[in-house]
């Protein structure tokens, strides 16, 4: 899907590549990276792009085993699985672990806010370098963000169309965390708390009506399979996850391997970036040549008059654990450079 993209990638991070690896002395080290997402899953690509891009610029001294589908941990255990040293890195989904990261939950977790993911992405990579809050957070958690991937605006793949304000009423759709059940509350849609690994069954059984992501993960997922309606519908991008490292670990690493690891995952999100709108385009495209039927959705106006300020729940819900003055504080730096 992503391979033009990756040889273009690639072919400008060579001409450094060598002369970093000539110039530099680095020491032979493995780290192990865990993943909840299958390696058929375009998500893993920059991911996969930064374990390739660290042993080719580091003259193959230093590489990164990827272990893919949750061979070392399920997605909702992987922050815990970093912090404690259990693996050296880990994609960490944000929304996942709200008590734990609220702060960078915040762009994870938020329906109906960020219309643009990339942006909403790129304001939560400049808080993390600057806002004593969200720095504070990593700290305790023992973790340091080197990968950040976003998603686009999240649509529906549905068992049954939805095309109106009025159709969500009953139908039970996969949500995560503690804002999406908000949106959907609104909506007198019924939540449903299910892993990505499960949305297939839990649509063929019947335990849920509709899944709540992109058109590239319907796709990857192969949900057209068991839901028949793709449902055209603006509900807000995400920053989706980060690939973070065991901040112990980190700080330990000579200065040099810090620096390459810091340099390659700034390209490696770049690399996300570059491909989503094609993976988003190829994921419509093999829903429909799956046999599912694009829904246009004929109430954006009123679905986002009748969802709640989001920004105002989060701030709200952090007020209960005391944390309401930084909330307000971050919210305000997301506004602002957001235009929100």
């Amino acid at each position: 899907m992503m391979k033009p993209l990756r040889a273009a990638f690639a072919a400008v991070a060579l001409l450094g590549a060598a002369a970093s690896a000539q110039a530099e002395d680095y020491p032979s080290m493995t780290f192990r990276y865990a993943t909840g997402f299958p390696k058929s899953n375009y998500m893993t690509e920059p991911a996969q792009y930064f374990a390739d891009e660290v042993e080719k610029r580091s003259g193959g001294k230093i590489k990164v085993k990827v272990f893919y589908g949750g061979a070392l941990g399920k997605s909702n255990e992987m922050l815990d699985l970093v912090s404690k040293g259990a693996v050296d890195m880990g994609s960490v989904v944000q929304g996942y672990f709200t008590s734990a990261l609220p702060y960078a939950a915040m762009t994870n977790s938020l329906p109906m806010t960020f219309f643009d993911g990339e942006a909403a992405m790129r304001v939560a990579m400049k808080l993390d370098e600057t806002d004593p809050n969200q720095i504070a957070e990593y700290a305790r958690n023992n973790i340091k963000p080197l990968v950040n991937r976003y998603l686009p605006n999240y649509k529906l793949i549905c068992t049954s169309p939805v095309r109106t304000v009025a159709d969500f009423e009953g139908k039970k759709i996969r949500t995560f965390g503690n804002y999406m059940p908000i949106m959907f509350d609104a909506l007198k849609a019924t939540p449903v708390n299910v892993l990505p690994a499960d949305m297939y069954e839990a649509l063929k059984r019947g335990s849920m009506d509709c899944s709540y992501l992109t058109y590239a993960l319907f796709g990857s997922y192969k949900l057209y399979e068991v839901a028949k309606y793709v449902i055209d519908i603006k509900l807000g991008g995400i920053n989706a996850f980060f690939l973070a490292m065991n901040k112990r670990k980190f700080d330990a690493l000579p200065q040099n391997v810090q620096d390459l690891l810091v340099q390659v995952g700034r390209d490696a999100t770049d690399f996300g970036v570059a491909g989503t709108k094609a993976a988003e385009d190829n994921g419509l495209k093999e829903c429909l040549d799956g046999g599912a039927e694009l829904v246009k959705f004929e109430e954006q106006a009123k679905l986002e008059e009748t969802v709640p300020d989001m920004i105002d729940a989060w701030i709200a819900e952090m007020a209960k654990t005391g944390q309401e003055a930084g909330a307000k504080e971050y919210a305000a730096k997301v506004r602002k450079d957001l235009g929100l």
